[in-house]
């Protein structure tokens, strides 16, 4: 194969297999396998039958990748250009521009292949389910005597995120290395790469893979502080609305209304700015306050603290970190800042719901 080493730029394996899962492209690959499989068998062949392709022959297989690719979708959808067609046909320009000699085809393929197993892989890993979310949040909770501490159900929720990232990450892994492990041996046998150029690929196929598997996390980890977050409140008998809500540009985790008042939760790892969309439009969602939990304190600034004071909410963290230590005397935040091992105590004293503490 052709010698890149010199520009990452080039690192071909690695950017057709990125463009073909891209969602600014459709996520082609994750819709089409079986298209994709398809043409790399007839690439396959074509590349063992004519040995070393000349001009002619690789504009013939270039126009077969465009045709293939472009003609698996259609074209019109409403009276118009179908979007997913205009999607797939910058693929097609994206993949054919870097389509320059027999290699790059070769190159095509192994993408071909690491993008359909890998999504495949992601597919199949099992997810860190309701079940286990149960376990950690009853396990965390329960005391020696059996009865449960409202004051850890902080701990518990940053139990379930720690847990499940662990979990899902472990799960993803190892079908890679088994993948990654059959992937080396195919390649060191290929006669057309070099052996360096095999932790190249390698390399490319691993990162584009943690890329995705980054993003699925990321895309449950809400859902997994939502179970936890419900499931907490189901434990001490605080009568919540269970389901998150979305209004507008802003998503609320959950609300608990009682007969003294009524609280929005947002329940995250991190105080991201999107919190902002939250703060003065209470009446919008219909509480009296909105109150945030955060998991992970780097973005908890002073500033945020304000934001949130101003708007006479409030944010639960915990006793041991510097935001609490820093602030937790400033009388201007005495009501905003609260200790994260009174947050179920204090829920059920703001809403006056018959809680089991």
């Amino acid at each position: 194969m052709a010698d890149y080493s010199g520009d990452p730029s080039e690192f071909k394996v690695y950017w057709f297999a990125r463009d073909l899962v891209a969602s600014s492209y459709g996520s082609y690959a994750t819709k089409e396998k079986a298209t994709l499989k398809q043409l790399s068998s007839q690439l396959g062949r074509e590349l063992e039958g004519e040995g070393l392709l000349n001009e002619t022959n690789l504009q013939t297989q270039k126009q077969q990748i465009r045709e293939t690719i472009t003609g698996s979708v259609n074209k019109t959808y409403g009276g118009d250009i179908s979007k997913r067609y205009r999607q797939t046909e910058d693929l097609v320009e994206r993949i054919l521009r870097r389509i320059e000699e027999e290699d790059d085809v070769r190159e095509f393929r192994i993408a071909i292949d690491a993008v359909v197993r890998t999504s495949e892989i992601l597919d199949t890993t099992p997810s860190f389910g309701k079940s286990e979310i149960i376990e950690i949040v009853d396990e965390t909770l329960q005391t020696e005597s059996g009865s449960l501490n409202p004051n850890k159900a902080y701990d518990a929720l940053f139990n379930v995120d720690f847990e499940g990232e662990a979990y899902q990450l472990g799960a993803q892994r190892e079908p890679l290395i088994d993948y990654v492990h059959e992937k080396i041996h195919e390649l060191r046998s290929d006669p057309h790469i070099e052996k360096k150029e095999v932790a190249r690929i390698i390399s490319g196929i691993a990162q584009e893979y943690e890329r995705r598997a980054g993003q699925s996390r990321a895309s449950t980890a809400g859902n997994v502080l939502e179970t936890g977050l419900q499931h907490i409140f189901n434990q001490f008998k605080i009568p919540a609305t269970g389901d998150p809500e979305h209004f507008g540009d802003l998503e609320i985790d959950n609300m608990v209304d009682g007969p003294e008042g009524s609280i929005g939760f947002s329940c995250k790892r991190t105080l991201r700015e999107r919190f902002r969309q939250s703060l003065s439009r209470e009446a919008e969602i219909g509480v009296d306050e909105v109150w945030f939990v955060s998991l992970l304190m780097a973005d908890v600034s002073k500033e945020k603290l304000q934001d949130i004071s101003n708007d006479g909410s409030r944010i639960y963290v915990p006793r041991d970190s510097f935001v609490w230590n820093r602030y937790n005397d400033d009388s201007d935040l005495s009501y905003t800042l609260r200790p994260a091992d009174q947050f179920i105590v204090d829920v059920a004293d703001f809403t006056g719901v018959s809680a089991d503490l």
